[in-house]
């Protein structure tokens, strides 16, 4: 029998590649070890035809709100363990206030900088292609700052890979490890740091930087 855990308040800010693959890991796996609390899905966007295939969404779901077709879908009120939704972009560091924990997965520097401010467990999740990125509250802020330059909104898809018909599933190994990481927090157990890596070419080293 799993010891007693208290109730978490878990933020996900973005429901894309990233976000969507996270909530669907999570959700049934965190019910089924009796883990209680709630599951914040933050993001303003609206599913588009091009989100599906990398996303987590349906044809039914284009055109509605991203986080309330997955709270839709994944919420049961009768669950110890509830999913909400929150139509809105992160801009503020306001928009943070009351969660225990919070994972950043979205294409843009500033959001992650809000995140990266708090004093509360954070993971920061990030794609490319096969690859993917993730830093934690325990990676070196040097590290951290020098990680998060300044750039343009990205896809996690390369540009004309899926015209080509290269999907990559870089999306859904940033979101395993994200699992883990939210898991092993909620739980008060140890968490894995921080990974870089490829699918293709397998684990990668961060740039060195002074403690």
């Amino acid at each position: 029998m799993n010891e007693e855990q208290t109730p978490q308040k878990l933020l996900l800010v973005g429901a894309g590649g990233i976000g969507t693959q996270l909530i669907e890991l999570l959700v049934p796996a965190l019910r089924r070890v009796n883990l209680q609390g709630t599951i914040t899905l933050m993001d303003a966007d609206v599913v588009e035809a091009t989100n599906l295939g990398h996303q987590r969404y349906t044809q039914e779901d284009i055109g509605q709100a991203k986080v309330s077709a997955i709270a839709r879908r994944l919420d049961d009120e009768h669950a110890s363990l509830r999913v909400n939704a929150i139509v809105e972009n992160l801009r503020d560091a306001k928009q943070l206030d009351g969660y225990d924990l919070i994972v950043v997965c979205v294409d843009r520097p500033e959001p992650r900088r809000l995140v990266h401010q708090l004093g509360v467990p954070w993971l920061d999740l990030r794609c490319s292609g096969d690859g993917h990125v993730a830093l934690s509250f325990q990676s070196l802020p040097a590290l951290v700052e020098r990680m998060t330059p300044d750039h343009e909104p990205a896809s996690c898809q390369v540009p004309g890979a899926l015209d080509a018909g290269n999907l990559e599933y870089g999306f859904a190994s940033a979101a395993a490890f994200g699992a883990q990481w939210v898991t092993q927090v909620w739980r008060g157990r140890p968490a894995p740091v921080q990974s870089m890596g490829s699918l293709t070419y397998g684990a990668l080293s961060f740039p060195e930087v002074s403690a």
